[in-house]
């Protein structure tokens, strides 16, 4: 099978990839995987590598499909708090969407280039936006890229431990973190008037 072949059937072998791990959860197995494709595992194999061939291909899809998401809540416009409110909950929605597909890569690129890139990917995104909001305030804006960063990091470590437990209702837990990350970015900026 040519290079071509193989790459344009890599899509369909990831939806059927998603699809298994839906129907059998965060443990789906090669084996498993490759019965919804409806294909052997040699087959997968040849597409992919390896197991961390196709977890690396899964991963890379989820991770593209949110940041676009959150790049468009991002790119919205709205006034600086709403904006807060419609970033986390459109990070929190997306995996609350296909939790058992958010556990599987997690379980399996905790440490995987991946996920660090796409973690510093969105934290990019957030530095860029809050560093807007910083310049249109009359603030330094210094501080938005370790900032954006230390958000992104809370906001999946609470979306995470919120998929686990689902003790409150997804719009509670986007209030409660929007309301810490507003006190911050307000408290900021407050500190920043009376240094200057």
């Amino acid at each position: 099978m040519g290079r071509r072949a193989r790459t344009d059937r890599r899509p369909a072998l990831l939806d059927a990839a998603t699809e298994a791990i839906r129907r059998h959860g965060p443990t789906a197995s090669m084996t498993q995987m490759a019965a919804q494709a409806g294909v052997t595992k040699p087959i997968l194999y040849r597409h992919f590598g390896d197991r961390s061939g196709l977890i690396h291909a899964l991963a890379e899809r989820f991770s593209v499909n949110l940041l676009s998401e959150l790049q468009a809540a991002l790119a919205s416009g709205t006034e600086p708090r709403q904006l807060i409110v419609q970033t986390v909950d459109t990070y929190i929605a997306f995996i609350e969407r296909d939790p058992d597909v958010y556990r599987f890569l997690v379980q399996h690129v905790e440490n995987d280039a991946t996920l660090i890139g796409f973690m510093q990917q969105v934290g990019q995104q957030v530095a860029i936006v809050l560093g807007e909001q910083l310049r249109a305030a009359g603030q330094d804006s210094g501080a938005a890229e370790p900032i954006a960063h230390g958000i992104v990091g809370m906001v999946h470590s609470a979306g995470h431990w919120w998929v686990e437990h689902r003790t409150m209702p997804r719009a509670r837990l986007v209030d409660y973190l929007a309301d810490v990350l507003w006190s911050g970015v307000a408290g900021l900026t407050l500190t920043e008037s009376r240094v200057s």
